[in-house]
């Protein structure tokens, strides 16, 4: 091979290396739901990308889209009618499990999220469709529940530590119908072992660490009336 050759490969082989160091990377492709839609809800947002303050990035888990029918699925598995019951989204991202719920029909939507950024776009995507949904920009271990029978909803959102202390406000809540619905349930053994929480098990196809599991319980429980007599959730 001639000296020439060699160096016309070697001119190729460079360009070749300096297009594909160069060229822009592709967009992910947009989901079918957030086409359908016309919403941003896409994307996975690691801890470290989302600006949390330190003690609060320690106790919260990355961002990503809950799966169009996982709701459905559940809400059937907990035998509700979702009309009866306002629908809590703790951790609630960019909205899109508020939108499943409206399309269930809840009575009331409600979303926590602590990343002002990600509710902003929540409020943006809800006022795109028309959803009328309540989206709060605080610390989910700080909210109240409403006194009204809830459904409340989590995509392992938080470490132990923050569940745990949702836990204690659920304990002290007075909502007089309680149905919890866990995405991905990394701590529900702290569910278990609330004594005013019972989990009714997973849908079918639906179980293990990243399924969904789903408890219930009562306000009276919570509150530690029932429970004093002994009475099981």
């Amino acid at each position: 091979m001639t000296h020439t050759v060699l160096l016309i490969l070697a001119v190729i082989a460079a360009w070749a290396l300096w297009r594909g160091f160069v060229r822009p990377a592709l967009p992910p492709a947009r989901s079918a739901f957030d086409t359908r839609h016309d919403v941003d809800t896409d994307g996975e947002i690691s801890v470290g990308q989302l600006g949390m303050p330190a003690d609060i990035a320690a106790q919260a888990e990355r961002y990503m889209p809950t799966e169009e029918g996982l709701l459905e699925v559940a809400v059937a598995f907990a035998g509700i009618e979702p009309t009866r019951f306002s629908f809590v989204d703790l951790g609630c991202g960019k909205g899109r499990a508020l939108i499943l719920a409206a399309q269930l029909r809840f009575r009331r939507l409600i979303g926590v999220e602590i990343v002002p950024a990600l509710a902003g776009i929540a409020r943006a995507n809800l006022a795109r469709l028309g959803v009328a949904a309540e989206v709060h920009t605080g610390d989910a271990a700080r909210f109240v529940f409403p006194p009204e029978p809830v459904v409340l909803f989590l995509f392992n959102p938080f470490k132990a530590a923050t569940i745990g202390a949702v836990i204690e406000v659920l304990r002290a809540a007075r909502s007089p119908e309680l149905v919890v619905i866990y995405h991905a349930p990394e701590h529900g053994k702290l569910l278990d072992a609330s004594g005013f929480l019972t989990r009714l098990g997973s849908p079918r196809g639906w179980g293990g660490r990243r399924g969904v599991a789903v408890w219930r319980g009562t306000g009276k429980l919570a509150s530690g009336v029932a429970r004093d007599a002994g009475r099981p959730c």
